[in-house]
């Protein structure tokens, strides 16, 4: 009766757990969908990072934006801000991998 219970609640906590995770990834395509061509080649901003990245848009409101780059070399993350009407590189968050470098991290909800 008790591995039946652990059981049940081991299946639910994984159920719950993926449904966020789609859920999460679903909203991420969404926001790329509607906002991702206003930060196509921002990441230039950095002086370090080259053009040509895939995008995904994380998180967006009027003012604020995070932003995550990704290609062949390495993923990062950065967050903008909106100030008259263009959006500025506020804080390169992080990154979150690198082919050439010591990053090697995981961020919500792409895996990498």
């Amino acid at each position: 009766m008790i591995k039946r219970i652990f059981c049940f609640i081991l299946m639910l906590f994984i159920c719950v757990f993926i449904a966020n995770w789609v859920i999460a990834i679903i909203r991420c395509e969404i926001l790329t969908s509607v906002y991702g061509k206003e930060f196509i080649g921002l990441d230039r901003q950095t002086n370090m990072l080259a053009g040509g990245r895939t995008v995904k848009v994380l998180n967006y409101s009027d003012n604020s934006a995070r932003v995550y780059y990704n290609d062949r070399f390495g993923g990062d993350i950065l967050i903008f801000e909106k100030k008259n009407g263009e959006w500025k590189l506020a804080v390169w968050e992080r990154t979150v991998w690198s082919k050439y470098g010591s990053a090697d991290d995981f961020m919500w909800p792409y895996i990498r």
